[in-house]
């Protein structure tokens, strides 16, 4: 069985919003790598980064792991909005203290939906971690790297299993 050890994601946007595009880097601890982008043609940054996010726990999700895994984000609005206000906004009806309504609400429930699933798999829960982005993080410049690439619809070589 494969046993992923660390999930890298990242979201680029040129303007925002604008051409967007999403990399995600699964490592593996038998040295592996696993690699995946998308993109989207109109879209935001914190669209991305989300779409970072779920496309790793659902490939993670969809191979039934049970070891501890960490999932590295150089977005806070991703790590507070699922450690932090997730809870709130559902419990206020998906709207956000200033009253107003959650954006992004559709890939907030994705999001919020595939960690509740990897978390019943895992022996310990999902651990989110903050990475600074652009800092030599060797992960999260490589995820920066395929973001990039799909924003700008250029073809860039993925690593995959």
């Amino acid at each position: 069985m494969t046993i992923v050890e660390k999930i890298y994601t990242d979201g680029a946007c040129s303007g925002n919003p604008g051409p967007g595009g999403w990399g995600t880097v699964l490592y593996l601890a038998d040295g592996g790598i696993h690699e995946m982008g998308g993109g989207a043609r109109q879209t935001t940054n914190n669209r991305m980064e989300m779409q970072a996010a779920i496309a790793g726990l659902t490939w993670l999700r969809d191979r039934g792991q049970t070891q501890p895994v960490a999932i590295y984000t150089d977005s806070e609005y991703v790590l507070k909005g699922i450690t932090q206000w997730i809870a709130g906004w559902k419990r206020r009806g998906w709207v956000n203290s200033a009253k107003k309504p959650v954006l992004n609400r559709d890939l907030w429930e994705q999001l919020d939906q595939v960690t509740t699933e990897v978390n019943k798999t895992l022996d310990k829960p999902l651990q989110w971690v903050y990475v600074r982005g652009h800092s030599g993080n060797v992960g999260n410049e490589r995820c920066d790297t395929i973001a990039r690439a799909f924003a700008a619809n250029r073809p860039i070589p993925l690593t995959t299993l």
